[in-house]
């Protein structure tokens, strides 16, 4: 087993948090925004897992086109819920993560033809500038994001340079608008995105799941995974976490034993992590079958639609 040598975030324990009203980022951050709504799905969070420290949250740049007026008042109103309650946050400016329903994002073909294009708008600066500059210094603000899984919307073995490229201009620009708090990028847990995505990251993050019904099979594999991940943070002198890892299954005691798996091999080599996902949503894998279609990451939520802990999940206070 492969131990950590920057532990700085070993202690981070929490979750990726989506407010339950609603599937794409047009409407949690949109018309349908609700901060009463988040700050009860939250203090739900710190009173079934009161040792927890961190919120991952997504922001959306579509709404932010939409109503760029209104966005950066309720960036502040989330922040601010989560402070009173003890909480840090890991705050994801872009998404390249696609399911169904859509949550909205990029691809490589929008960022492909909208940057370093004439005569294409500058539709990413502004948005930077509204959400980085207000929060150079804020403490409440544990990391920046720059996206979630970029690489999700590109085929295996085919090129991402469009894609790398946007995201060093975009760590560029956030380090020119005066971001305090380290970048990262959280990516699938492939060591080839790791070292292609070192130089955007202050930080590496990323997500290791036990996925029993995709591509790790073991638990072997997994740990494995794991060792890798740990070697290359070593070998970079950078302090890695996992921004997200708990692999869904329909099935409560199932999926208990998979978070098992994952949060004891993450906790053994001091990595933090912040699990996917505190509480049932509209958005994609984050619902029983009744809101919506089910992938192959099944459920994944800890917390049930009518706000009751899922069965056996608390197996999280565990770690």
């Amino acid at each position: 087993m492969k131990k950590l040598i920057n532990n700085q975030y070993s202690g981070i324990r929490g979750f990726n948090y989506q407010p339950s009203y609603g599937s794409h980022g047009l409407e949690i951050w949109g018309d349908h925004f609700d901060i009463e709504v988040i700050r009860r799905e939250l203090a739900r969070g710190k009173q079934y897992f009161p040792k927890i420290n961190t919120i991952r949250i997504w922001l959306s740049h579509d709404a932010f086109l939409r109503d760029s007026r209104s966005f950066p008042e309720k960036l502040e109103q989330v922040l601010e819920a989560g402070s009173r309650l003890g909480l840090q946050f890991i705050v994801t400016l872009f998404n390249g993560w696609h399911s169904w329903p859509a949550f909205g994002g990029i691809t490589q073909l929008q960022v492909g033809e909208w940057v370093g294009v004439e005569p294409a708008t500058d539709v990413f600066t502004p948005y930077l500038e509204a959400i980085i500059v207000p929060h150079q210094h804020d403490e409440r603000i544990l990391l920046w994001d720059l996206c979630n899984e970029p690489f999700n919307c590109v085929p295996d073995g085919k090129p991402t340079d469009d894609l790398v490229n946007w995201l060093k201009a975009m760590y560029a620009k956030c380090k020119e608008l005066g971001a305090q708090a380290p970048l990262c990028v959280g990516a699938v847990p492939k060591i080839e995105n790791l070292r292609v995505l070192n130089p955007m990251s202050d930080v590496l993050t990323f997500h290791p799941y036990y996925a029993w019904n995709m591509w790790v099979e073991t638990r072997e594999e997994y740990e494995a995974n794991l060792d890798e991940a740990v070697e290359f943070a070593n070998a970079v002198n950078k302090p890695i976490l996992a921004t997200e890892t708990g692999w869904g299954s329909m099935e409560d005691k199932h999926r208990s034993e998979i978070l098992e798996v994952e949060l004891e091999g993450l906790v053994k080599r001091e990595i933090g992590f912040t699990a996917h996902i505190l509480h049932h949503t509209l958005v994609a894998d984050g619902h029983r079958p009744q809101y919506g279609p089910i992938s192959t990451a099944n459920y994944m939520a800890f917390i049930e639609a009518d706000g009751s802990l899922r069965p056996y999940h608390d197996i999280f206070n565990r770690f």
